[in-house]
């Protein structure tokens, strides 16, 4: 079951001259060669098991290129490549509102790398139609165990009583 949680957008630092870094939000299906943009995009997609999940794609108008080096605000813990992974994640991992299209050449080729460290995703393809598409897990942040509250909960109340005992000057 997956389910949506809070995380920072990633950031990118483009070495490819006039391509820029965005949100994908249009109504337009990814994954058909419909996109034509000279943009990265990401996804903000859902959380399950594998992690939080982004969807990252580039779909030019013609053939091209892009190097970028992507931070997200967790340590990367697996990415999909293939046609298989992503169609067979997209109803788990899939954005609300987005048209996951399939097309057979979604994925990455041959010609196209990626590779990760920590936070860090270092990509460099070489993108037609439909553009080269990744989905990238990260690990999910601790989540506070009941003690940490109950320890929480104690020193507001300790801090709470002593400045109700002291006397006001």
């Amino acid at each position: 079951m997956a389910a949506s949680v809070q995380a920072a957008d990633p950031t990118a630092a483009i070495a490819t001259p006039g391509v820029s870094f965005a949100e994908y939000s249009s109504p337009t299906p990814v994954g058909q060669g419909q996109v034509d943009s000279d943009t990265l995009f990401f996804i903000d997609e859902l959380t399950g098991v594998l992690g939080k999940s982004w969807y990252i794609f580039f779909d030019p108008q013609g053939p091209g290129d892009i190097s970028a080096t992507l931070t997200f605000d967790s340590a990367i813990t697996g990415v999909f490549s293939t046609k298989a992974a992503l169609d067979g994640s997209n109803a788990t991992y899939g954005a609300p509102g987005i048209n996951y299209g399939t097309s057979t050449l979604i994925g990455l080729e041959a010609t196209d790398s990626f590779s990760f460290l920590g936070n860090v995703l270092t990509i460099d393809w070489r993108a037609i139609d439909p553009g080269d598409h990744i989905r990238v897990f990260t690990a999910l942040p601790p989540i506070p165990e009941p003690e940490t509250y109950v320890l929480l909960m104690a020193g507001l109340a300790a801090v709470g009583f002593i400045a109700k005992r002291r006397p006001r000057t």
